[in-house]
């Protein structure tokens, strides 16, 4: 004999408590420590065959992260700050994501181009491998974003002070994230705006506001919430 958990009701009841029920599990799991979701994204991608990021846990990410700390104390640039699709999931539910993005400033040559040849040279003498405008150490991948105009500049001074297992870094906070996707304006990005919402993250609405109006980007995200609106 079977015991029956789920209440009848009709189709459209029993879709609304599915919908309900995931956006449940995804501000559930958005509470999650960062190095927990990392290692989850990575157990789901062996699952199906798929590395992404890291073949057995969080540890790939988190050695990234203390080469980049690295990379402070000597000086080879001031600072960094954690952006893209890991910073969505440091806020968010565990998401699939191939790579990790981070902030630097880049230097600038005398003719305006910018010359991130040092930062490659750093991460190469401590074991990255070099592809294209891609490092990889360990099974992480990663690059670094040039954050020489002035969004990105502005995200990166505000960026926020963190600690996982011990081990200090800096992430875009949560409004400029979503600032940064709303003007990249890629499908990507705007799924992800998505999936932080659904995972139920506290913006900070009025931060955000001022945000936007300073950039711009105000109707994007206007666009965005009325599309969200419109599709429940």
């Amino acid at each position: 004999m079977y015991a029956f958990f789920v209440k009848p009701g009709t189709y459209e009841e029993i879709m609304e408590r599915i919908t309900r029920g995931k956006k449940a599990e995804l501000v559930e799991s958005a509470r999650l420590p960062f190095s927990k979701k990392l290692a989850l994204t990575a157990a789901a991608n062996r699952s199906e065959n798929q590395w992404v990021l890291s073949e057995t846990s969080a540890e790939p990410v988190l050695e990234v992260i203390k080469l980049f700390n690295l990379a402070v104390k000597e000086q080879i640039f001031a600072s960094y700050a954690l952006a893209g699709g890991l910073a969505v999931e440091f806020y968010g539910a565990p998401i699939n994501t191939v790579d990790a993005h981070f902030l630097v400033l880049f230097p600038e040559t005398g003719n305006g181009l910018l010359d991130p040849s040092a930062f490659f040279e750093f991460f190469r003498h401590h074991g990255a491998i070099v592809s294209g405008e891609y490092l990889e150490l360990q099974g992480a991948k990663f690059q670094m974003l040039p954050a020489n105009r002035a969004l990105d500049m502005e995200a990166l001074k505000q960026a926020v002070s963190v600690c996982e297992q011990g081990i200090p870094f800096s992430v875009v906070s949560l409004e400029y994230l979503i600032a940064l996707k709303l003007n990249a304006w890629r499908y990507k990005d705007r799924l992800h705006i998505s999936h932080l919402l659904d995972s139920g993250v506290n913006v900070d609405k009025t931060r955000l506001g001022e945000i936007l109006r300073r950039y711009q980007l105000d109707q994007r995200w206007q666009q965005l919430v009325a599309e969200r609106s419109q599709n429940g």
